[in-house]
């Protein structure tokens, strides 16, 4: 017979109302989000959680980073298991990424605060809440900034200094919505858990409801420059042009051929492009772009990455334009605590819900996390596997799922019965 906590009425209902009240704030008419880290939108669904979190008698606190913390504290030299992900979204996205994380987290740190308060207990382990800052990078560079913050891969300073496209800093962008905190939040962690949609179609496919995230691909990502010459597109002569988008064109085609010949081992993108001067009669001087490569191989994702170096030569000796690499970053593959795994898929066991092994292609604070703390990631279903996309869709049963498992671990963990 199954030891978990029931299913409780109130908090299924409270996670609803919180769910949709924070799908309102920035909500576009085809009933996405369009939440970026940072904007005025991201402020107000911060105001919303901080101020259920202090309503449900959570220690509310804000790093430099902006990282958003509620904490449930029994002991204040006990360490914390931590759970969460993040508020802001990609332009004109889905309801579901990221945000669902954040709020069954709030609901499940709450309902078993409550319940160990109720019952007089006073656990192994604290609880916190946390709404990681700029996880997408879709307005500031690098992603994943407010866990790289809090495992120590980037200091304040770097943090703040991120720009968006305008030149606004995420430091001057943190201070205008008022969540710039002065000092960093200083916890003991024990472990870390996140759940999260699967972006994916592999659990439906399963017939699963729940996925245990035992592994990631790897990434190369690139910012790369093209240098051109500004000239007219009416008189100047074809051949004397220097175009730094026809250079950047051949670029998206190479990085595409590259995952055409290495199949389905090898997912490749160039999603963003900064055009100078971007005008309709101005050869293109400067061409910014954004290359994306990713693999669960790690000689091949090298491999790849050499090859479109080679084609950038290529490239540069064929349109007479020159070009930097302004950045490169690496992510190597990683493995999620296989104990904290195991002990997911032992609830899952006991409350009936069918539960897979799963690997992320995409990034999650979770993995940041992984790099220093014993973390678990779990995701639910993706109607078709939609994401970054205003379409993205989740049932309402797996939202529920989720948010049963997650209590549940939290629950445990904090008890001390599972191997933290």
């Amino acid at each position: 017979m199954s030891q978990c906590l029931p299913p409780s009425a109130i908090d299924i209902e409270g996670f609803d109302q919180l769910f949709a009240e924070s799908s309102r704030i920035g909500a576009t008419p085809a009933g996405g989000l369009h939440r970026l880290a940072a904007s005025r939108e991201d402020g107000q669904v911060r105001d919303l959680l901080s101020q259920w979190l202090e309503a449900h008698d959570l220690d509310v606190r804000v790093d430099p980073a902006g990282n958003l913390f509620g904490l449930a504290t029994f002991d204040p030299a006990a360490p914390y298991i931590l759970c969460g992900s993040h508020l802001d979204s990609q332009p004109t996205a889905g309801r579901f990424d990221g945000a669902y994380g954040v709020i069954a987290g709030a609901v499940a740190v709450a309902r078993v605060s409550r319940l160990h308060r109720q019952a007089g207990v006073a656990p192994r382990f604290n609880l916190a809440l946390v709404d990681w800052t700029n996880e997408e990078g879709a307005r500031f560079q690098p992603s994943l900034i407010g866990s790289s913050y809090f495992i120590g891969e980037l200091d304040a300073a770097q943090a703040h200094a991120a720009t968006d496209a305008k030149g606004v800093t995420l430091g001057q962008a943190l201070g205008e919505i008022g969540y710039l905190g002065a000092a960093r939040v200083e916890l003991p962690v024990a472990g870390y858990a996140e759940v999260h949609v699967e972006q994916g179609t592999g659990l439906s496919e399963r017939a699963a409801a729940i996925g245990v995230v035992r592994s990631t691909w790897a990434a190369i990502k690139l910012s790369l420059r093209f240098n051109g010459v500004q000239a007219h597109t009416g008189p100047t002569p074809m051949a004397a042009r220097i175009d730094a988008l026809w250079a950047a064109a051949r670029c998206i085609d190479a990085t595409r051929r590259l995952s055409d010949e290495f199949g389905s081992a090898l997912h490749s993108s160039v999603g963003k492009l900064d055009i100078y001067p971007n005008s309709p009669n101005v050869v293109p001087s400067r061409v910014t772009c954004f290359v994306e490569l990713r693999s669960a191989r790690p000689a091949l994702l090298e491999e790849a990455c050499a090859r479109l170096h080679s084609e950038l030569d290529a490239v540069a000796s064929a349109t007479g334009c020159g070009y930097q690499v302004l950045s490169e970053q690496v992510r190597a593959p990683a493995h999620l605590e296989p104990a904290l795994g195991d002990a997911v898929q032992a609830i899952c066991h006991e409350l009936a819900l069918p539960c897979v092994d799963s690997v992320t292609v995409s990034g999650h604070d979770a993995i940041s996390m992984s790099r220093k703390y014993p973390s678990v990631l779990v995701f639910i279903p993706s109607e078709g596997g939609i994401a970054h996309n205003e379409g993205e869709l989740t049932q309402e049963r797996d939202l529920h799922n989720g948010l049963h498992v997650l209590t549940e671990f939290l629950y445990r963990a904090s008890l001390g019965r599972l191997a933290l």
